[in-house]
């Protein structure tokens, strides 16, 4: 008798299992609502760590694979997906559409770093709005951690002289895709020409610009301001004076002084027409 209740019990049971299965898992409109092993890397991984895990988005395949081995072997190899990613739960398949979830993770270093996010909150890249107002687009474009810093593959900066050489490398991909007039006119022989041809020693815009406390060049704090400006370029110039200080605003605005000159105008030309003639007679031969 005991038996059999048992028995029943399970099969009223398994019955329950289906009915609730078919009321949830849709495989085919991705309606699926199951909660995650755990809430560290193995529940994440558990698809993360598909090589084949995205999704179409019109024409375009777009992948959701989470290559491990950078996240492991950095800096962040004990935090927490969940520790970056705040507003997932432990819910799955996330809605995409209706999270900023990118947003939110490029802005979770801000809670461990929170000296590094005070002295960017006081700076040119600030996210602070008036009390009560809306966030204009200008301002929600402005570049958040993850943006200069990276995501899974961010490499640790203090007492890592390798990471720093590297981040030393990302002038472009940091500051340059945002700011690209000054990207393409910093461009004088012994700062921009060298630094674009590898040169160690050359300035990434950071080291005179600032990183986090960077500020407009006509604010006081600026390390650009006038009136900082000699204590900037003693980082690398001990001895600097007032040619050095002079040599400054050839740094950015080289051709436009250049261009200014009446003599430059009259240079370039014949340089053009040199390699005209020069073009010309190469193709008389080939």
């Amino acid at each position: 008798m005991l038996l059999s209740r048992r028995i029943n019990i399970a099969l009223v049971g398994a019955f329950a299992c289906v009915l609730f299965s078919a009321h949830v898992a849709v495989a085919q409109e991705y309606d699926l609502n199951f909660t995650l092993p755990t809430a560290g890397k193995s529940g994440c991984m558990v698809c993360h760590a598909d090589p084949n895990l995205g999704r179409l988005q019109g024409d375009k395949f777009v992948s959701y694979w989470v290559d491990p081995r950078p996240l492991d072997e950095g800096p962040h190899a004990g935090v927490l997906c969940t520790g970056c990613h705040l507003d997932f739960a432990y819910k799955a398949p996330h809605n995409i559409a209706e999270t900023e979830w990118q947003r939110t993770a490029r802005l979770a270093c801000k809670n461990c770093h929170q000296d590094q996010w005070k002295v960017y909150s006081d700076g040119a890249h600030s996210l602070a709005v008036q009390p009560g107002a809306q966030a204009t687009e200008r301002e929600l474009e402005k570049p958040l951690c993850g943006d200069c810093h990276g995501a899974h593959d961010i490499v640790a900066l203090t007492d890592n002289p390798a990471g720093r050489a590297l981040m030393h490398t990302q002038g472009r991909q940091v500051c340059g895709r945002c700011h690209e007039d000054y990207w393409d006119n910093y461009s004088d022989y012994y700062h921009g020409e060298a630094y674009r041809r590898g040169a160690t020693d050359a300035p990434s815009c950071w080291q005179c610009h600032g990183a986090h406390d960077i500020f407009p060049s006509d604010d006081r704090r600026s390390q650009v301001h006038e009136r900082t400006l000699s204590d900037t370029c003693a980082q690398c110039h001990p001895d600097t004076n007032e040619a050095y200080i002079a040599y400054a605003g050839l740094i950015h605005k080289r051709m436009d002084i250049a261009e200014a000159n009446p003599l430059f105008g009259i240079i370039s030309s014949a340089k053009d027409a040199i390699r005209g003639v020069f073009g010309q007679i190469r193709s008389w031969f080939t």
